[in-house]
Parts: structure tokens; sequence; C-alpha cells
């Protein structure tokens, strides 16, 4: 059985004191109060640190300081560490801290033998603590994650909230209850990553621990992004810290296929569209070395997952054939009225504009999926859908498939070469 004082609280933070004191008056509010809560703060000021210091609290607040954040923090450090073989210069602030870096740093200074994760941006119910430690009890589990559901105000909120998260709980990080050692234990989220650590540790924690996903919505995220050009930056960048984790691979495959299909395209007519022998761009024999390099790229992934990685779980050479296959496909319908019908029109098998009859029904396919199915399996409402809303769905959902797109693309091409943490 928990007891009161057995849980602390960890909110890694970064230049959101507002958002930080909603946090923590909702935390006062609990049906059961936790021992301790643990600010990991990297922020560029002292607003954090002023507002724990000067809040009064019936909870005991404890302020870490994780680095200071400042303008291009980690790529300066990073860069430095290349050039120079060290982390920092004498005197020079380390910048900020992810935020599962700053969780895990947090989570080593907990005093309570159960930790509880939240971050700014998530608000918890008054009733969160309290059900979750019942859950503990009554199914005898070890960690209970975190059910999230995101919130929308404005038009563009409710039509980006529509194509990504819908309107049905989502098992996240904050929220989670786990003891302390068994945390530790786990490997914690993995550092040097902005996004996709959380996915990571949730997967590789279910091998290893008894867990529970509550049916019940807990926490509520409203900080979506408010226009189209904040989503598209937010969702590029955080899919590429994710593209080299061993996370979302069928996603990663079905890129990989994209752009493989492109090339297919674009590559045999590289040296018609260059201008053939007359220019500096021409390559002979393209579409040979082409062809060679997709049997190399397949062998080279069956060897490295069947040879070196081959006691390594997720291989993903099926994976890898199963994009080659729809690559040939769409070759063969890309090539049909040239090598079937032999550009004769009068012919039973000349099929007209198959190319972009193909392409068209596969777009359109997408906006049906990313417009209709893709919103409705997540609890979005039929009347926001319809009658013409889930066009508009459809199309700024793939909107920013493309825009992930480059992540997913460098994490499909490195995933067979990544080892999945033991």
């Amino acid at each position: 059985m928990i007891k009161n004082p057995d849980i602390s609280i960890i909110i890694p933070t970064l230049d959101n004191p507002v958002a930080l004191g909603k946090v923590i008056n909702k935390l006062n509010k609990q049906t059961f109060l936790p021992a301790e809560i643990i600010v990991s703060d990297s922020s560029s000021g002292n607003e954090i640190e002023n507002l724990v210091r000067e809040t009064n609290n019936k909870i005991k607040t404890v302020y870490l300081r994780q680095g200071r954040a400042y303008k291009y923090d980690r790529f300066i450090i990073s860069l430095k560490s290349l050039v120079l073989g060290k982390k920092l210069l004498p005197n020079e602030k380390s910048g900020r801290t992810y935020p599962y870096e700053a969780t895990n740093l947090g989570a080593h200074k907990a005093k309570s033998e159960w930790l509880a994760f939240l971050d700014t941006t998530t608000m918890p119910e008054d009733y969160w603590l309290e059900n979750y430690c019942n859950i503990l009890k009554e199914q005898e589990t070890e960690i209970v994650f975190g059910v999230t559901k995101y919130l929308a105000e404005s038009k563009f909120q409710k039509l980006l909230r529509a194509s990504t998260y819908g309107m049905r709980g989502h098992e996240t990080v904050p929220g989670t209850l786990i003891r302390k050692k068994d945390f530790i234990n786990s490997g914690e989220i993995l550092k040097g990553v902005r996004s996709g650590g959380d996915i990571e540790w949730r997967n590789r924690v279910k091998s290893d621990y008894k867990c529970i996903t509550p049916t019940n919505i807990s926490l509520t995220y409203s900080y979506l992004p408010k226009n189209l050009l904040t989503a598209a930056k937010k969702f590029f960048v955080y899919q590429l810290h994710g593209a080299r984790l061993n996370i979302q691979n069928k996603v990663k495959d079905t890129y990989l296929a994209i752009l493989l299909i492109l090339s297919a395209i674009v590559i045999p007519q590289w040296n018609g569209i260059v201008g053939w022998e007359e220019s500096p761009l021409y390559l002979p024999y393209v579409t040979r070395i082409y062809a060679i390099s997709l049997v190399v790229l397949f062998l080279s992934t069956l060897f490295i997952n069947k040879g070196i990685l081959r006691n390594i779980p997720n291989s993903r050479s099926l994976n890898v054939v199963k994009a080659l296959i729809f690559i040939f496909v769409f070759i063969a319908i890309f090539r049909w009225n040239e090598v079937v019908a032999n550009w004769v029109e009068e012919s039973v098998w000349y099929i007209p504009n198959i190319t972009k009859i193909y392409v068209g029904l596969i777009l359109l396919a997408s906006i049906v999926y990313r417009g209709l199915y893709f919103p409705l399996t997540n609890k979005v409402k039929k009347t926001y859908l319809f009658p013409l809303q889930w066009i508009l769905v459809g199309f700024l959902g793939l909107f920013l498939d493309a825009v992930k797109a480059p992540g997913y693309v460098i994490g499909s091409i490195v995933s067979p070469f990544t080892k999945k943490i033991n």
C-alpha cells in the first residue's frame, strides 16, 4: 500500500513560469498530496527559481538548476566538443538540458520511494494521484502510465487536433507513476534527444515490468501550436530528433518506400533531364547503378539483421522486402503503356494517363485516410468532420506528414544499424 508521503513529483521546465505556476497550484488541490515537488529547471533566466522560492505551497517544493539555456546552446557545445575535444570551456555556461535529461536528474534527487512525472504543459486532474495509487493497490502492478487528452480552443488548434491526436486519451510519460528504483534500473529515459525518448522508454519498460494504462483520462494538454508555421516547425524538429530511435518503424518504412518510388521515377530519367553526354551532370549507366544499389541495400540490411544483429529483436529485413515490392509495383504501373501496350493507343492493354490515375488514387486515398478514418478512430466527432471539414483535416494531416518526412526517411535508413537498447 502506498502512503501519502511516498511520492515525489518530477517537473522539467524551461522558460515557462506561468504554466509551472498553474501546475503547482493544481498539485496543491490533489485529493492525495505528494511528499515533494522537484522542479528541474534549465531556463535562460531566474523567473522559475523566483516562483518556486516565493510560492507558498502545501507541498515541499525543491528547486534544481540543471544548466542555463541560451541561443543555439546545444549546437554550440556539440560543435566545440567536436573541434576542441572537450564539452565545455572554462567558466562556460552548460546550456539547457532536454526534458528527458531534466527528468532523469530530478529522479535521482527525489527522496521518496515512488516517482510521478509531469511537465509544465500537462495539467493533472484533482484525483490523479489518488486514482493511480488505488490502481497500484488493486491491480498489483509496477507502473501506471499517464493518459493525456489534448485540448483545443482556436479553429486551427481544432483542425490540428483532429489531424493528429484526436479526442481520445493518449498514453504518456507525464502522469506516469513508478518506483524510483524501477525507473533507475530501467535505464531511465534516453539522453541527447528532444523527442521520441518517451515512446522508446515506454516500449522498453513494457517488456520488463508489469504496466497498466488506465482507461480514464487524468491529464490534459492545452498548448497545441496556434498556427501552421509553429506546428510545422515543431513536428519537423521533433521528428528529426526521433529519427535515430527504435520507434515508429512501420511509418519509417512507408516513407522509405515513398522515397525509393520517387527515386525510381527520377533516376532512370536522369540523363534525359540533365541533357545526356553534353551535360557535366551526365552519369553513364545510371539505371544499372541504381538497380545494383537497391540490391546492395537489401543484402546489407539482411546481413546486418541476420548476421551482426541476429540476436536483436525487431528485424527490419521483411519490411525492406515489402518496400521493394511496392517500388517494383509502382515501376510496373509507371512503364505499363511502354512495355505492355508498346504505346499503341488502339491496343486493348493501353491505359491512358495510367500513372496520373494511380498517383491520383493514392492521393485521394491518403486524404480520406487522414481526413476521415484516422480522426474517427481517434474519437473526433462526426459533426465536426462533416460535411466538408474532413477535407481540410486530411490536407493538414498530409502536410504534416510531408513536414515529418525527412525525419522518417533518416530514421528508416539508420534504424537497421541501430541496436535495441538493452
